[in-house]
């Protein structure tokens, strides 16, 4: 019994490193301001975001216009990407901690 427990100790440690990881990570970080700034109605009516297909490579696009709006269906995909996995990482670790500690009410 000892071991289980140590062992999902340890699960719940590394799934909160994990979460922790993947929320600081320079992608994820980036992927939410991009969303966040192409969702924003005020401002400038040029923006300067990192193309989604090719990170790392700076484009300038009108706010408004078709193109940023491909975009922004682009990084909202990826973002929603990142959500699924941190949503199935705080499930797994929900799931230990009641395998570990009871169900509480």
């Amino acid at each position: 019994m000892g071991k289980t427990r140590s062992s999902a100790l340890i699960q719940i440690m590394q799934i909160e490193d994990e979460i922790k990881r993947v929320i600081n990570g320079k992608e994820y970080i980036n992927i939410r301001q991009y969303v966040q700034v192409l969702k924003d109605l005020s401002g400038n009516a040029i923006l300067q975001v990192e193309n989604p297909d090719d990170m790392g490579k700076m484009v300038r696009l009108r706010k408004n216009s078709e193109e940023a709006k491909k975009y922004l269906v682009k990084y909202e995909a990826m973002l929603n990407e990142f959500d699924v996995q941190l949503l199935n990482l705080r499930k797994r670790k929900q799931d230990l901690n009641s395998e570990l500690f009871g169900k509480r009410n």
